[in-house]
């Protein structure tokens, strides 16, 4: 499954320091949010997550109407909706563009508490306050260093530097918080080591290595900062579809603090999950019930309780729709953006540490060849 080559210990020297679990799998918690005309979301896309308790949900929308085209919205876990934050400036059609909002793709949020987005219509990376307003920007059009062309996926990592998907540009660039170029690194091809039209990033908390989720080549990679390859995840020959593993337009990957792999496979509507080594351990195809705010705004119309009386196969409701992104928080809880329908499905993982003295040593079983 992965292009590791192992070492003449009993694990290759990128999985030192990964803690053994006993896994339990994951249970489905709540659903956060729906498409609501006053309140909810309109296009979620993405998900950060603030010390002050709120969930900061990206939104991406082409609607006109009296709120800005795209926005934050605050969400608790207990899906209560703090004020809409978007770029006060959003509103006034003279604005420079790079101050509009008018298309991100991704997110995150530093250690102050400021959103930070991709724009790909801009190729900027525009900074927000909690309140919306102080709004910055930086980044323009371009092959050079430093450029973007159709920027997606954006994370930091322990030293609070921005990596940021150049997927046009088939790339992954570092910069420092205020836009100052680091590096970068990333070809165009099919080839292991290639990119073709990436998408997601995040960084690994244990060793902080870069899993990049290469959406046209329907693989996730792991690079080193360097942008050395480490490991391949996911291979078309493992099959795709109910019961395999193929990864199939692969939007966005996400790494716990175990070193555990939450990738959206986006044209299978499901999350994949591996192991560190690359093993594959349980997928999500969704389990989502009506959230509070969908059901306040059923029983308050009678025509709709009475069409949702009448209908059959609620099968399908529980079940993604075309997801893009996954996160996981510092309690370890799993948040799904599941985009088409306008939700944000949240799990929980269940597990336990075990002590050397509970399982028998790696040396008395032989590795399963997935580097």
């Amino acid at each position: 499954m992965n292009t590791l080559s192992k070492t003449s210990s009993s694990q290759p020297n990128q999985f030192i320091g990964y803690p053994t679990l006993l896994r339990r799998g994951h249970r489905y918690l709540c659903s956060l949010g729906q498409r609501l005309a006053v309140g909810g979301f309109r296009g979620p896309v993405d998900v950060s997550f603030g010390d002050d308790g709120w969930n900061y949900v990206l939104n991406r929308s082409n609607d006109q109407g009296t709120r800005p085209p795209s926005y934050y919205v605050p969400v608790s876990i207990k899906e209560e909706f703090g004020e809409f934050i978007s770029p006060h400036t959003a509103s006034k059609p003279d604005t420079d563009d790079k101050r509009q909002f008018s298309s991100p793709v991704m997110c995150d949020i530093d250690s102050g508490g400021i959103l930070y987005s991709t724009d790909e219509h801009s190729n900027s990376v525009v900074i927000i306050s909690e309140g919306g307003d102080k709004v910055e920007w930086w980044g323009e059009q371009g092959t050079r260093p430093g450029q973007f062309n159709g920027p997606s996926g954006i994370t930091f990592d322990q030293e609070e530097n921005i990596w940021v998907v150049d997927s046009l540009n088939h790339r992954v660039q570092k910069f420092t918080r205020h836009g100052k170029y680091l590096g970068g690194w990333g070809e165009f091809g099919t080839a292991p080591e290639n990119l073709n039209y990436p998408w997601g990033i995040s960084v690994d908390p244990i060793n902080q290595t870069l899993l990049v989720a290469d959406w046209r080549n329907d693989l996730v990679k792991r690079f080193s900062e360097d942008g050395e390859l480490l490991q391949v995840i996911g291979m078309p020959a493992s099959g795709s579809g109910p019961g395999g593993t193929q990864v199939v337009r692969p939007s966005s990957v996400a790494v716990d603090q175990h070193g555990d792999i939450y990738i959206v496979d986006r044209g299978n509507n499901r999350v994949l999950i591996f192991n560190h080594r690359g093993m594959f351990m349980e997928s999500l195809i969704g389990n989502g019930t009506m959230s509070n705010s969908g059901v306040e705004r059923l029983l308050a119309n009678p025509d709709a309780l009475r069409l949702r009386d009448n209908a059959s196969n609620f099968d399908m409701e529980k079940r993604f729709y075309s997801p893009t992104s996954v996160k996981v928080d510092a309690k370890g809880r799993v948040f799904i953006v599941d985009t088409g329908r306008y939700r944000i499905q949240v799990y929980e993982k269940l597990w336990r540490n075990l002590e050397p003295h509970e399982i028998d040593p790696i040396e008395l079983h032989k590795d399963p060849e997935v580097y």
